[in-house]
């Protein structure tokens, strides 16, 4: 047996295999696809990678598209509320997050670990085959034949249905009021609208999604057949943008909008989960779950691509610094340590699928009249445990509002300073 097998070929494998392969471990990645592979076929999700993840990348040699049609500088939050006028703020994200396709990206990343020397075997094969093969297995890939042997682990999977259905599509026609922002629109009782510029095969478009509450007013773009209709589908999403966010229907040209090509669709329900992080094979040895494989959050919080590049460069230490057997004992403790920072993720993403509470209203409504507020407020995406810490409770609510009131002057009520803001 040699080194460390990789099943998938994700955020979270791809950053495994090329850091193990700085540290001089071997590695092998198993890939239903080769390079060219994965930069066909429609999307897969829309990610958003904050900074701690881009400098993984920097370390890694693999972090490109550092230019602005690739990034994401300001938020603008907008939180309905059924009041005369919703809760509005502007924030700064420093540094930026890059959005950039899966189907660019991916490739790139195994592109750069195969011309370093590394091993790639395309195909689909068991995992009980390979594990006989290697010292350690990591498995990286969350399809169907490969949960069975992760199963989920009620602990910590609180759902066990859809929070939301999605439908998400790459879009031409679409305006920034504020250039290389994100739109978020919060809804209670609905969903969320998104709207944020992507770095897609066609060049600079804009991410357009739906996260519908099933049952509710959004879910309906999700069940229409966009291929056999497409103006009737690019109709219905705009009338429910008008419905729901007229401010962002103001900025859509009717004419000019469409998806960027056909199938440029990502549509499904998610129930989030968190299976069992390692898994004992019928040979006795044992298999490590990390990525999609192990935690499915939904991508409400934007969490899902980084967290899977934090497990990547936390796991290839644990495998770098172990000596002795990558047995049951190891993966055991291994994934107790990866939980250590995932949990903080889960548990974020799981609460924000519920409403907001009053204490988390009321840092937004904070956030709406002082920009040192909005600033920090979106700055934790970039620090998932700093933001949990904060939005967990009351206390935590009130200690990072104290915290924001000691970092910087006041500033002005972020809802008349929009245009200021982003300059």
């Amino acid at each position: 047996m040699t080194g460390v097998g990789i099943v998938g070929s994700g955020i979270s494998g791809l950053q495994l295999a090329l850091r193990l392969q700085q540290s001089g471990v071997p590695a092998t990645v198993y890939s239903e696809h080769g390079i060219e592979g994965l930069k066909g076929g429609p999307p897969r999700n829309f990610p958003a990678r904050f900074g701690p993840t881009q400098q993984r990348e920097r370390e890694l040699g693999v972090h490109e598209w550092e230019f602005a049609d690739a990034q994401v500088r300001h938020w603008a939050v907008t939180m309905h509320t059924g009041e005369p006028r919703p809760l509005e703020f502007l924030a700064a994200l420093r540094p930026p997050s890059s959005v950039v396709d899966f189907r660019i990206y991916l490739p790139r990343l195994l592109s750069a670990f195969v011309d370093r020397g590394g091993e790639l075997v395309t195909g689909d094969h068991p995992v009980e085959e390979l594990a006989r093969h290697h010292d350690l297995l990591v498995v990286a890939n969350g399809n169907r034949s490969v949960r069975r042997l992760f199963p989920a682990d009620p602990a910590r999977s609180p759902y066990s249905t859809p929070q939301r259905v999605i439908c998400a599509g790459i879009y031409f026609g679409i305006d920034e009021e504020v250039p290389h922002s994100l739109d978020i629109h919060f809804l209670p009782g609905a969903g969320e609208i998104l709207r944020l510029p992507f770095y897609s095969p066609a060049g600079r478009a804009d991410v357009l999604a739906f996260e519908a509450v099933p049952g509710g007013p959004l879910e309906s773009a999700g069940h229409l057949d966009a291929d056999a209709d497409p103006a009737g589908f690019h109709r219905h999403v705009l009338d429910l943008v008008a419905a729901h966010a007229p401010g962002l229907r103001e900025r859509i040209d009717t004419a000019g909008f469409a998806l960027t090509a056909p199938g440029e669709l990502a549509r499904g329900a998610i129930t989030p989960v968190v299976r069992r992080g390692w898994a004992r094979l019928d040979d006795g040895t044992c298999a490590l779950a990390v990525g999609d494989a192990w935690i499915t959050n939904d991508p409400l919080t934007a969490q899902g691509a980084n967290l899977g590049s934090h497990t990547a460069f936390a796991l290839a230490e644990l495998i770098t610094r172990h000596r002795g057997r990558y047995d049951e004992e190891f993966c055991r403790d291994a994934s107790a340590r990866l939980w250590e920072h995932a949990r903080h993720v889960v548990e974020w993403s799981n609460a924000f699928l519920a409403g907001p509470p009053p204490h988390v209203g009321a840092l937004f409504g904070r956030a709406a009249v002082d920009r040192r507020v909005a600033d920090a407020f979106v700055g934790n995406f970039n620090d998932p445990v700093a933001m949990w810490r904060a939005l967990s409770t009351p206390d935590g609510v009130s200690a990072f509002l104290a915290d924001c009131e000691r970092t910087a002057p006041a500033a002005a009520a972020s809802g008349t300073t929009t245009t200021e803001g982003a300059r």
